[in-house]
């Protein structure tokens, strides 16, 4: 199998997961681990170390997701989605700023990557995104958006088609997930 048909396949899974993640579908946790596994060599494979380190921590906090939602798992998975404390805010603007200088230092300094700024700062978004998720925040869209934005943008850039039309799918999916679960949070 080679790398295109490799990436095909990673694309057809996010493909499932968004659906999942768009139903508030517990099942979402699933699609996400092994879509994890293809991202991973995906990204390494096309010198975006920070995005494969990405994938690696989605593989991690796909497990934590499984572990929080199967605590409340219910048929009825969209219960228990609500608004991000404002006192959340400040703190996750602040990690963000703080995990995006960082991975810049590194991966600018230690690795080949074309693409350094979009590596950091939507490798720090998705970090503070899945912590959203987990928690069933809805402005976990709002961040999911950005990201999906630079990941389309930039892997259009490096040459990864089938996942710029992911990431395109994504960001459209995002705005549609939002409007979602603000209904389904009763707003």
């Amino acid at each position: 199998m080679n790398d295109l048909h490799i990436e095909l396949i990673g694309a057809i899974i996010g493909l499932a997961y968004i659906t999942l993640e768009y139903r508030a579908s517990w099942w979402l946790w699933i699609a996400g681990i092994v879509m994890s596994l293809f991202y991973i060599y995906i990204f390494a494979n096309a010198h975006c170390y920070a995005w494969a380190i990405t994938y690696l921590y989605y593989l991690g906090a796909n497990i934590y997701g499984i572990i929080v939602w199967k605590k409340n798992f219910t048929e009825d998975s969209s219960s228990g989605i609500s608004n991000l404390p404002k006192k959340y805010v400040a703190r996750l603007s602040g990690l963000t700023l703080l995990l995006t200088m960082l991975i810049f230092i590194v991966i600018s300094r230690y690795t080949d990557t074309n693409i350094p700024v979009s590596e950091s700062f939507s490798t720090a978004l998705s970090v503070v995104g899945m912590w959203l998720l987990a928690k069933k925040y809805l402005q976990h869209w709002v961040v999911w958006m950005t990201v999906n934005a630079i990941y389309a943008i930039a892997n259009l850039y490096i040459g990864l088609y089938f996942s710029a039309v992911l990431f395109t799918v994504y960001f459209v999916v995002s705005v549609l997930g939002f409007i979602r679960w603000r209904k389904l949070a009763g707003e």
